[in-house]
């Protein structure tokens, strides 16, 4: 008996989040401040669960099941994503992202060595200075990955490092949503101006009855045989069952260079996002060279992935940890609000100098990105790109896995401010890294300067507005 409940884990999940999609979408359709607002429904379906799961109790959901199914997802969106039609042109664009996501992390640093190096000096003398590190953790990567290094650090003197890493995930996850979701409403906002307001259906979200209804998919297989959607979803579950493959394989690989092999075959399993896209796009090549590319329709692949989008925005938004360390909540709050502002401004001005085209989506799944997750980054962009018919979440991905090989000194400079304190000199130590910081990002803007100016020189034909 107690195996039958058990087994009733998964279903459970899936049946609340469902029944919070429903709810969001009967909301949206009776309250017009929501129309007006035209968020999502699947952003308003996670603060439900969250509210009713971590709140009220009312429905049971632990965060760990939340953060495995947006995981998973995460993996299948971009799976079909690599399977839709190849483009062409996106490598300036790819470029460019990786380039903004680097200096994104650079400036997230600077900001926590600024920040501690006044704390330290001016302060609190003996304030442990491997905070200042944080701020790029907990932003740039995620509450995990911040909380891992802070419980490292606690090792050397560092009291409530891991909570305090903890945290700032934290604030940049509330930063990723709730400051996200209101820069992206600030920036639609001020196109209306310029524009006609959206119609009743895009504002409601459902499509009137007495309206005509579009055709969503084809049928490409006989349903004597198999169901069409079926064929669809098992070569979905072959890509997974390949990425499952691979990355074992490679993390295998690796184990065998000794605990750091472990260490990056370990990391590696978090950017499986990056291996479904990249089976996806080989599974795309063969599908085409086998001539069967007629056999799976674009919209159905659409309707799939949109769907897994819903579900795992509403998951991701759950999975958020409701925590603050209360001993360090002065500096995280006042240092998170600093980061946070400093990182919308900075992509303001760097996606409309940077970019040609794409503006408000690419600076929506940035921001998301460099503040949360690439589930927060994908979350701000289905605000802008419903359908995700732009490239900028296959940018976002390589971009993503790019940026960990072009801000790896980044990382080498993580302990730097803890050797000044093992020396004795920590805000000596933090002006260094500050200034060292400093001359990696403007090496990397210059880098993108030259970079592009090179490629434009060779590509004068290209449109304004491309995918670029």
């Amino acid at each position: 008996m107690v195996m039958a409940v058990n087994g009733w884990d998964f279903v459970l999940l899936f049946a609340y989040i469902s029944a919070a999609l429903l709810l969001a979408a009967f909301l949206r359709k009776q309250f017009l401040f929501m129309q007006r607002l035209m968020i999502p429904n699947a952003i308003v379906a996670g603060l439900i669960v969250l509210l009713c799961s971590r709140l009220f109790g009312i429905m049971k959901i632990s965060p760990d099941q939340l953060e495995i199914t947006v995981y998973h997802l995460l993996t299948g969106i971009f799976i079909l994503i690599g399977l839709k039609e190849p483009r062409v042109g996106k490598g300036r664009a790819i470029f460019t992202t990786t380039m903004i996501i680097s200096q994104g992390y650079a400036l997230l640093a600077l900001i926590g060595c600024i920040f501690t190096s006044i704390w330290v000096g001016a302060l609190f003398p003996k304030f442990f200075p491997s905070f200042s590190m944080l701020p790029m953790l907990g932003f740039g990567f995620d509450h995990l990955t911040a909380w891992s290094m802070g419980l490292q650090w606690e090792q050397a003197g560092f009291t409530g490092g891991g909570y305090a890493g903890f945290s700032f995930g934290v604030m940049g996850l509330i930063w990723a949503y709730l400051g996200g979701v209101s820069l992206v409403l600030w920036s639609r906002k001020r196109q209306r101006e310029k524009e006609a307001f959206p119609g009743i259906e895009a504002r409601q979200g459902i499509i009137p009855r007495e309206s005509e209804k579009q055709a969503g998919s084809f049928i490409t297989t006989a349903p004597e045989a198999v169901e069409s959607l079926a064929l669809h979803l098992a070569l979905v579950g072959l890509l997974y069952l390949l990425v499952f493959f691979f990355m074992s394989q490679i993390s295998s690989w690796l184990g065998g260079f000794g605990e750091s092999g472990k260490l990056v075959g370990g990391l590696l399993w978090s950017y499986n996002f990056i291996f479904g896209l990249l089976l996806g796009r080989l599974g795309r090549i063969i599908i085409d060279w086998l001539g069967a590319g007629y056999l799976f329709d674009s919209g159905t692949m659409k309707r799939i992935s949109g769907a897994m989008v819903d579900y795992m925005i509403t998951a991701a938004i759950a999975a958020v940890p409701l925590f603050i360390y209360e001993d360090y909540w002065p500096e995280v709050v006042i240092l998170s609000l600093i980061s946070g502002a400093a990182m919308a401004i900075f992509l303001h001005f760097a996606s409309r100098r940077m970019y040609t085209g794409h503006h408000l989506a690419r600076n929506a799944a940035v921001f998301g990105f460099l503040t949360g997750t690439i589930a927060s980054g994908l979350a701000l962009l289905r605000m802008v790109d419903p359908e995700l018919d732009t490239p900028v979440a296959e940018e976002l991905a390589c971009a993503g896995g790019l940026s960990l090989l072009v801000g790896f000194p980044l990382l080498l400079m993580l302990n730097f401010p803890l050797y000044g304190f093992v020396a004795g000199m920590p805000l000596r130590y933090l002006l260094i890294a500050t200034a060292i910081i400093a001359v990696y990002g403007l090496v990397l803007f210059l880098i993108w300067f030259l970079g592009n100016r090179f490629a434009g020189s060779k590509r004068k034909d290209a449109q304004p507005g491309a995918d670029l």
